[in-house]
Order: C-alpha cells, then sequence, then structure tokens
C-alpha cells in the first residue's frame, strides 16, 4: 500500500516593504510563490499586493504592501516558509494560518 502524503491549505499574509518599485514587488512576489512551489506546495490563489496603512510602524514604515496567498502544502512547509520569510529583507512581517480542520 503507497501512502499519499496529506495536503493542508494555509493562508499567508505577508507584509512588504512600501518603497518596492512595480518590478521588485512583481519580484518578491514570484520569489515567494516559487519558495512555496519548491518546497512542495501548491498555489491555489494570490490576491494582487494592496498598499495600506500598518496600525504602527514597523522598522520605520507607516505603510505596507499587504499580500494574501492560499495555498496547500505537506505539513512541515510551513516551517520552512516562516524561515525563508523571516530572512527576506522586503518582508516586514508575515502570519500563517491553517485554514480549515
Amino acid at each position: 500500500m503507497v501512502k499519499t502524503q496529506t495536503k493542508n491549505l494555509y493562508e499567508a499574509l505577508i507584509i512588504l516593504r512600501p518603497n518596492l518599485s512595480d518590478d521588485a514587488l512583481e519580484k518578491s512576489v514570484a520569489q515567494i510563490e516559487s519558495a512555496i512551489k519548491n518546497y512542495g506546495g501548491t498555489i491555489v490563489k494570490t490576491d494582487k499586493p494592496n498598499r495600506n496603512k500598518l496600525t504602527h510602524t514597523i522598522k520605520e514604515f507607516k505603510d505596507g504592501f499587504y499580500l494574501s496567498m492560499l495555498f496547500s502544502s505537506p505539513p512541515e512547509l510551513p516551517n520552512t516558509l516562516k524561515r525563508t520569510l523571516a530572512i527576506t529583507d522586503d518582508v516586514l512581517r508575515y502570519i500563517l494560518i491553517k485554514k480549515g480542520s
């Protein structure tokens, strides 16, 4: 009997630096999507980044680009993705949430 690896559904909310050019913003989004795919995940939906005001200042920025992504992945991917996002210069903050049960 072949054991199939279960995939869970996750949502990532990522705040990117507001001083990114359009090209740099697209490149950052593509790099995050690529990281998810390389770690064994599948992108379900990526919303267009929206520039919004932050509730408090983060690294001297008062606003940022909010990026929402929905993806399915093996259970170990979120921890690996968190480590990647933590060392990415363009990322100000992030949160990963497991969707469903």
